[in-house]
């Protein structure tokens, strides 16, 4: 038989065990439950008459970015594209005016460059009612790099790029959003913010920075009107990782950023924290039942591979 202190142990160790069971299954789910919910209870609102008529998309002459402002447009919200190369801007513009009855304009200008940038955007926005931001300019390393072989100057346009381009975005618009009580802003971040990723520790420093403010500052908006959401997204084909030179696993697991952003933007209003898609969300899941040191072990050994293979091409 067993003691009355064994008993207890027992008993400890289970109750932990069902606490701990718990809470990661409250984690995995509230998302998908919470889309369920709005699915059931659904707000027929179009987004235009919900946060306001127009969107603003930053990065948006590749990949995401793009596809975000296709899909806004498609749902009858104006928008306003910020992106670098202005010949792009001037085709997605077109192809939106010529598929969507909606407003567009756009600005190019780099995110690299002085903060003096945010004066000159902030004029271009000036009249326009923003119901929607959406902060998805990024930048990441070709190569897998240690801290110390990266350029200083790019670490500062990273810092630049996946920082502050949220933040001075953010602190731009929101006192007009919180003012009309309605509006949106979404992060475009990455599950590289949950786990550290030696040989891109700046790319997912960076994007860990971008989570930890996005979930703090949607529950400072509790009761504002205005909402914020966290979109972590794993591996999507877009032009960062046609960049990173990965090997063909890597690449076989690559989503469309069509499809993607399609059910991404279908969870705008239904989930403050979402990876945007249901197969991420899987992935997601199984990563986190691998203890985080393994998985940062893992990497480093991955990125000392590509490495070598890299100084043999």
């Amino acid at each position: 038989m067993q003691s009355g202190i064994e008993c207890l142990v027992l008993h400890l160790l289970a109750a932990i065990g069902v606490y701990t069971g718990a809470i990661f299954l409250y984690d995995c789910v509230r998302s998908p439950l919470a889309i369920l919910w709005s699915v059931i209870f659904p707000n027929n609102k179009p987004l235009s008459k919900r946060y306001g008529p127009w969107a603003v998309i930053t990065g948006s002459s590749d990949g995401i970015g793009k596809q975000y402002a296709l899909n806004l447009a498609s749902k009858g919200m104006n928008v306003f594209l910020i992106s670098r190369t202005e010949s792009k801007l001037v085709d997605i513009a077109e192809k939106i005016r010529a598929q969507y009855s909606v407003e567009v304009q756009w600005l190019a200008i780099d995110f690299a460059q002085s903060a003096k940038i945010y004066e000159t955007i902030r004029k271009s926005l000036t009249g326009l009612e923003i119901g929607i931001l959406v902060n998805n300019v990024g930048v990441a390393e070709k190569n897998p790099l240690a801290f110390d072989e990266i350029a200083i100057e790019n670490v500062k346009q990273s810092v630049s790029i996946n920082v502050m381009a949220a933040l001075q975005m953010t602190y731009m618009l929101l006192p007009e959003m919180k003012q009309r009580r309605c509006g949106l802003i979404i992060n475009i971040s990455s599950v590289a913010g949950y786990f550290p990723m030696p040989f891109y520790s700046l790319y997912g420093a960076s994007k860990a920075y971008l989570n930890s403010f996005t979930l703090a500052l949607g529950q400072e908006l509790r009761g504002s009107g205005v909402e914020c959401q966290l979109v972590t997204p794993l591996f999507v084909r877009t032009k960062i990782n046609e960049l990173v030179h990965y090997d063909k696993f890597w690449t076989t697991i690559l989503t469309d950023v069509e499809n993607f952003t399609k059910q991404a933007v279908f969870t705008i209003g239904r989930s403050n924290c979402t990876t945007g898609y249901w197969v991420h969300g899987l992935q997601f899941t199984f990563m986190r039942l691998v203890p985080k040191k393994v998985l940062t072990t893992l990497w480093y050994y991955c990125g000392l591979l590509y490495r070598k293979q890299g100084r043999k091409s």
